[in-house]
């Protein structure tokens, strides 16, 4: 039961990142010109939450929502947190390929 929420917890944080990513995209305005800085910008704030996400869950799982159950439990949570990181960093940066290709011709086509 213990290892699940971890799953859960790095799953729904590589969506929310994902999201905040979105959102942000969306925010920073298109530039005019010969040479607009908007479309790099993008794919920083992109990749800068691709590296917070793994850090915030399992900060996440480990203070917040760590179990307290003997040690057993306690390291296979661990294992679990860890491999459920893994995950939805790889969860993020797929959905985020995923989506700037769909929408290659939008803001959020910019992250890759």
């Amino acid at each position: 039961m213990e290892s699940t929420s971890a799953y859960i917890i790095a799953l729904i944080t590589a969506l929310l990142f994902l999201l905040l990513s979105a959102i942000l995209a969306n925010a920073i305005k298109f530039e005019g010109g010969s040479a607009p800085k908007d479309p790099q910008l993008r794919r920083n704030w992109f990749w800068t939450l691709a590296l917070l996400n793994p850090a915030v869950a399992f900060l996440l799982g480990y203070f917040v929502f760590r179990p307290d159950a003997n040690i057993m439990v306690l390291n296979n949570y661990k294992i679990a947190l860890n491999i459920g990181t893994a995950i939805g960093f790889v969860l993020y940066i797929l959905l985020g390929f995923i989506l700037s290709k769909i929408f290659a011709n939008g803001k959020i086509g910019h992250w890759f």
